[in-house]
């Protein structure tokens, strides 16, 4: 496409308060922060976003903490909800990643300046008729194989008469509406819908501020057809041209991928091995969290006998026999500030439900343990650190320090089902090894 013929493009999708998946925005901030089963199997290269809240920027300085992001938009604005209504829409505005790549640029190079001034407009866009500071994250993937467009959650508020109570008079009242925004935008296009109306402005605006070739993608109401994603297609194509090959080589090497097979089986048995028992027999009640360094320990013995009190007076208030400092120390957990990654661990819980749990699994909350550590070190002092494990838990816990170091009660109870995997796989251990002795047969 170097003489032109680049598009523009935008998706939405409302973002529903109290909703799940990966549509949820604790699914979208799981996402963002490659905690979901997605992002793992989409990651061809391991380079962080360029990623953007208002909390922060940067994947690891709070850039994808959506859900803090919300809440510091909500204290800013003064916005309240309304029930059973969006909070936030979910969009993926984009151009040809043609246009990204012209010449010789890297589709997936921070340094590439069109996908910084794509990063930077595609806010601004929104922003435009939004509202100013509606967008509370932007996110531009570079780990994918697909390139071309930013990720935006969008919170838009408008002024709405509301009654605070039975009886009272209405009143004008900032309120989160994603309806009455994009609205506003379908009136000032003069499309027949806010779909024809984001697509035709976010052109425009393309146009002005980035390429007078770009030019509008063709409406889904005039092609009939429906989106599929890339990975869909990526995984058809795939598979034809897998079944191809395998027809095309059958008759020749039936026999030696027969033992390829079996030997590439022996070889992952032994892996697995490796990694299960490794896992099972470990000290971090089957995490995989060998490599922490010295106050990345401390602060995982501070978890353990913080989660050991909350364990201890949990038990006590569901049998009835809970001691006023257990009654204080519960209380105090519960109104403090809650821990930031606790919807990505709800949205892992979930998804355990569903599917259960496997190494892939553990690997995954081993990554969200290794978060809540990291913010363990760099908010407790290193000398406190090492004088609290020390005194194994006996001074008096600060309720701030004891909800970090306790992280959330979501991440507590992957843990509990990572330790009960850990029995389990000590029980199976033996099967491992059989299999381990069958590879190393199959190789003499």
């Amino acid at each position: 496409m170097s003489g032109g013929g680049f598009k523009s493009f935008v998706r939405a999708e409302n973002v529903k308060a109290g909703s799940t998946g990966k549509s949820s925005m604790g699914g979208i901030e799981a996402h963002a922060k490659r905690l979901d089963k997605t992002s793992l199997l989409r990651r061809v290269r391991e380079l962080d976003p360029l990623a953007w809240s208002k909390i922060g920027s940067g994947i690891n300085e709070g850039g994808c903490d959506l859900w803090g992001a919300f809440k510091r938009h909500k204290e800013e604005t003064g916005a309240v909800e309304r029930g059973g209504a969006s909070i936030a829409l979910h969009m993926l505005v984009g151009v040809s990643r043609e246009w990204l790549e012209e010449d010789g640029r890297d589709a997936h190079s921070a340094e590439n300046d069109r996908i910084r001034r794509l990063f930077d407009e595609a806010k601004a866009w929104a922003e435009s008729w939004a509202g100013e500071g509606s967008v509370i994250h932007t996110r531009f993937d570079l780990d994918e194989q697909g390139s071309g467009n930013v990720d935006l959650v969008v919170v838009p508020t408008r002024m709405q008469r509301r009654k605070s109570r039975k009886n009272a008079a209405a009143k004008e009242v900032l309120t989160i509406s994603t309806r009455m925004a994009k609205e506003d935008l379908r009136k000032a296009m003069k499309t027949k819908n806010s779909g024809q109306a984001m697509q035709s402005s976010w052109n425009q605006w393309c146009k002005e501020r980035l390429d007078l070739r770009i030019e509008r993608g063709t409406s889904k109401d005039q092609t009939r057809r429906e989106h599929i994603h890339a990975d869909i297609l990526r995984a058809e194509a795939n598979k034809l041209r897998d079944k191809h090959q395998l027809a095309m080589e059958a008759l020749e090497l039936e026999k030696q991928e027969a033992a390829a097979r079996a030997e590439a089986e022996a070889k992952a048995a032994s892996e697995a091995l490796f990694l299960w028992a490794k896992t099972a027999s470990g000290p971090y009640h089957g995490l995989l969290l060998d490599d922490l360094s010295e106050p990345e320990k401390q602060a995982y013995d501070l978890h353990r006998m913080v989660v050991g009190r909350y364990r201890g007076a949990l038990r006590a208030e569901r049998d009835g026999r809970l001691y006023p400092e257990q009654r204080r120390f519960l209380s105090e957990l519960r109104k403090a500030e809650p821990d930031s990654d606790r919807y990505v661990a709800a949205a892992l819980t979930e998804e355990i439900s569903s599917s259960g749990i496997g190494l892939d699994m553990i690997e995954r909350i081993s990554e969200l343990m290794r978060r809540l550590l990291r913010r363990i070190v760099q908010a407790v002092e290193p000398h406190l650190l090492r004088y609290w494990t020390r005194e194994d838990g006996g001074h008096k816990w600060h309720v701030t320090t004891a909800r970090l170091c306790l992280g959330s009660a979501e991440l507590v109870d992957l843990e509990a089902r990572a330790e009960r995997e850990a029995e389990a796989l000590r029980t199976a251990e033996s099967v491992y090894r059989r299999l381990a002795d069958h590879g190393r047969r199959l190789d003499q």
